[in-house]
C-alpha cells in the first residue's frame, strides 16, 4: 500500500497544473505563485508526501488546499454513498447473481445455461456508462419512474431519499452481474466435469444434493476471490456511472478532486480503496483456506 501510495502521490504531481493554477491563474501569475506558497506546493514532492503519510499514521489525512476544509470532513459523506451503494448492489450479486450463475454453471449444455452465458457475454462487452445511460433513457426519461438526477437533496444523505440509490445500484448491478456471471458459470463447469462430481452422481445422489454437498463446497474458495475483486470496483471504481447518475458518492467526488488537483483528497481516496482491496482479498483468502481446509476433512 505503502509502494502504491507514493505511485499516486508522484502521479497526481505529473499532471498538468495544481490547485493553486486551478484557484488562481485568473489573477495572474503572481496570485498563482501566492496561492502555491500558501499551500505548499513550492517544497520537494518527497517531503509533502512524508508529510502525508505521517498525518495518515496519525488518522489526519490533512486539509484541502483550495479550501482548508479537513479532507476527512470531506470525504465522509462520499464514502458512506458509496459503502451504502456498494452493500446495495452485493447484496443483489449474492442472493441473485451467484446462485443462477451456480445452477446454470452446474448444467453448462442447458439451453437457459447457454442463453445466459450468451446474454453475459454481451452484456460484458457494453461499457458502463452506456448501461447507465440507457437506463437513464428508459427509466427517467421514458416512464419517469426513477428522477434524472440519483442525488439525495441538500442535507440529506442517501437513506433519507433511497430512491437515489436505485439507478447507480441497479447500473452497477447489471455491469458486475454480467463479468461475475461468465466466470463463475466457467469455474462451477470446469468442476462440474470433474470425475469425483461424475462418480456422485453415478452413485445415485440427486443433483440438489451432488450440487449443495459436492460442487459448491469445491467452487466456494474460487467465487469468494472472484466476489473479492468486485469490492474495489464498488467502491471507487465505479466512477463512470456515479459521474453520469450524478450520484454523490466517492467515485464522482474523486473525479472533482482530480480536476481540481487536491491531492490531499485524492490521496485519502486512494489510500481508502488500497485498504478496502487490502481488507477484502484478505478476508477473501482467509475463508477461502477455512472452506479447502473443511473439504479435504470430509
Amino acid at each position: 500500500c505503502l509502494a502504491a501510495s507514493f505511485l499516486l502521490f508522484l502521479l497526481i504531481q505529473a499532471l498538468p497544473g495544481d490547485a493553486a493554477t486551478a484557484s488562481a491563474s485568473k489573477n495572474g501569475a503572481a496570485a498563482v505563485e501566492a496561492a502555491r506558497a500558501r499551500m505548499g506546493l513550492d517544497r520537494p514532492v518527497l517531503e509533502r508526501y512524508l508529510e502525508w503519510v505521517a498525518g495518515i499514521l496519525r488518522g489526519d489525512p490533512g486539509t484541502t488546499l483550495i479550501t482548508s476544509r479537513p479532507v476527512a470532513e470531506t470525504i465522509t459523506q462520499p464514502v458512506l454513498a458509496s459503502l451504502s451503494l456498494a452493500a446495495v448492489v452485493l447484496l443483489g450479486l449474492v442472493l441473485v447473481t451467484l446462485p443462477v450463475a451456480v445452477v446454470t454453471g452446474a448444467r453448462p449444455r442447458h439451453p437457459v445455461s447457454r442463453f445466459l452465458a450468451g446474454i453475459s457475454v454481451a452484456a460484458a462487452a457494453i461499457p458502463e456508462f452506456v448501461v447507465a445511460i440507457a437506463l437513464l433513457a428508459v427509466l427517467a426519461v421514458w416512464t419517469r419512474w426513477l428522477p434524472v438526477l440519483s442525488v439525495p437533496g441538500a442535507g440529506r444523505t442517501v437513506w433519507e431519499n433511497p430512491v437515489c440509490l436505485v439507478m447507480p445500484a441497479l447500473s452497477l448491478w447489471l455491469v458486475c452481474s454480467a463479468s461475475l456471471t461468465r466466470r463463475v458459470q466457467a469455474l462451477v463447469a470446469t468442476h462440474a466435469a470433474a470425475p469425483y462430481v461424475r462418480e456422485a452422481e453415478l452413485a445415485g445422489l440427486t443433483r440438489r444434493r451432488v450440487l449443495s454437498r459436492h460442487l459448491l463446497p469445491s467452487v466456494a474458495p474460487g467465487v469468494l476471490q472472484l466476489l473479492a475483486q468486485t469490492i474495489p470496483y464498488l467502491l471507487g471504481g465505479a466512477v463512470v456511472v456515479e459521474t453520469v447518475t450524478s450520484f454523490p458518492g466517492l467515485g464522482f467526488a474523486l473525479v472533482r478532486a482530480v480536476g481540481d488537483r487536491e491531492v490531499p483528497v485524492v490521496m485519502a481516496a486512494g489510500a481508502l480503496m488500497m485498504v478496502v482491496a487490502v481488507v477484502a482479498f484478505t478476508v477473501a483468502d482467509a475463508l477461502s483456506v477455512r472452506q479447502e481446509r473443511m473439504v479435504a476433512v470430509v
